[in-house]
């Protein structure tokens, strides 16, 4: 039976974003046609290394030098615990969050199960824990403001930690990280294959016009229930990326809305969005939008109609879910066609 470390909280930390084309050689062969996430890891090589982590969000451009390939690795957000496993490296994990293992976002729920040790999503990180479980590598992005004094924590206990400098907010990004992830753990090639993947599927299932270049572009709110409750999803965030290039625009640019949180039937009626996307990230589906939507002034809304409502989970649409951005994109893209 699997030993399960739970945590406190969880930590943000900063990426390092390397040039692509200083890892972009070929993709390993893939005779058997099995996704990359079943293909073993390329064989590392080049150990020590030096990996040049630009400057971020997350603090100021830095080295990092692995002196041998990673074994154990502890990965402290979402995006990175699957990336992680899509490179194969998901038997060399030691700690990661316990929420990739609920398939609403998690596409590595059966590899990642025997991960010894996992932790809930919070403000704070217990770094003892992450101590603990004796990582020669820890991975993490920037997202609740604690990276800098985690970070310093865990590198004061002699530990090699990957600060990626910018949370996963958009496809660039998303292709920046994997690519230093690659670089990290020995795993570049495959990386730069999967990087690949994404950016040509995405390319392929967007509109003919960004959202965002479209003078008549539908008006979309996106609402999420990772916090328990209806969200609108603002800001920079991936699925508004994804929304874009659908052809579509975020209400919540509108309202004046510049990071996610709580929405209000008000606010919804005086969008009066074209169309509602509905992410569900823990698996409940409706449930938690239900009372929202059935509110006398929220129904009064076109968009609230059944036939307006976009249902997806998160993996489809967040930057955790990889090559599913790709099919969830092309599905995006049809609906916001029906949306004109």
């Amino acid at each position: 039976m699997k030993t399960t470390r739970t945590l406190t909280a969880i930590a943000a930390i900063t990426l390092s974003a390397l040039a692509l084309s200083g890892c972009a050689a070929g993709a390993p062969a893939d005779t058997d046609g099995a996704p990359q996430s079943e293909q073993a890891a390329q064989p590392a090589q080049g150990f020590p290394r030096t990996v040049e982590i630009p400057a971020g969000r997350g603090g100021e451009a830095h080295s990092l030098t692995i002196e041998k390939e990673p074994q154990a690795i502890a990965a402290l957000d979402y995006e990175s615990a699957e990336v992680l496993a899509e490179l194969g490296l998901a038997d060399r994990l030691v700690l990661i969050p316990e929420a990739v293992l609920n398939p609403a976002i998690g596409g590595h729920v059966e590899e990642l199960a025997e991960v010894p040790a996992t932790f809930p999503v919070a403000m704070n990180l217990d770094t003892e824990t992450v101590i603990s479980a004796a990582p020669d590598l820890v991975v993490m992005s920037p997202r609740h403001g604690a990276e800098s004094s985690i970070g310093a924590v865990l590198e004061q206990a002699g530990l090699p930690t990957l600060q990626l400098p910018d949370p996963w907010t958009g496809p660039s990004i998303l292709a920046k990280n994997i690519d230093l992830i690659g670089q990290t753990t020995g795993t570049e090639d495959t990386a730069a294959a999967l990087v690949t993947t994404i950016e040509d599927g995405l390319a392929q299932g967007a509109a003919k016009v960004a959202g965002s270049d479209a003078k008549d572009a539908p008006r979309v709110l996106v609402l999420t229930n990772q916090a328990g409750r209806p969200f609108a999803t603002a800001g920079d965030a991936f699925p508004l990326h994804l929304l874009d290039l659908a052809g579509a625009a975020s209400v919540s640019d509108e309202l004046g809305m510049e990071t996610t949180g709580p929405i209000s039937a008000e606010q919804i009626v005086e969008a009066k969005p074209d169309g509602i996307v509905l992410i569900d990230m823990n698996g409940t589906g409706d449930r938690m939008y239900a009372e929202l939507l059935a509110n006398p002034a929220v129904a009064t809304v076109p968009a609230a109609a059944d036939d307006k409502l976009m249902r997806v989970t998160g993996r489809e649409v967040q930057a955790m879910g990889l090559n599913s951005t790709v099919g969830g994109l092309e599905t995006l893209t049809d609906w916001v066609a029906t949306l004109g």
